[in-house]
């Protein structure tokens, strides 16, 4: 378990910033270093989940650019 949380912290790390260009503000669903589903909110994922074995094993909110503004130095 603790290396496939390694691995999944790896992929985020690489690929955060294009996540926030391409998907702001929307929870992104990703699989083994694929994304699997995009959503506006958390129930467009459990419907994607619902109709599936498994989309998703790790499941984040993407923040917007503006709202990273505060926290740039």
């Amino acid at each position: 378990m603790a290396a496939i949380l390694e691995e999944d912290d790896k992929w985020l790390t690489e690929n955060y910033n294009k996540l926030i260009q391409q998907y702001p503000g929307q929870m992104v669903a990703i699989n083994d270093g694929k994304i699997v589903a995009v959503g506006r909110e958390v129930r467009d994922y459990c419907a994607t989940r619902q109709n599936a074995v498994l989309v998703g094993k790790l499941l984040i909110n993407v923040p917007h650019p503006d709202d990273l503004e505060p926290f740039l130095i």
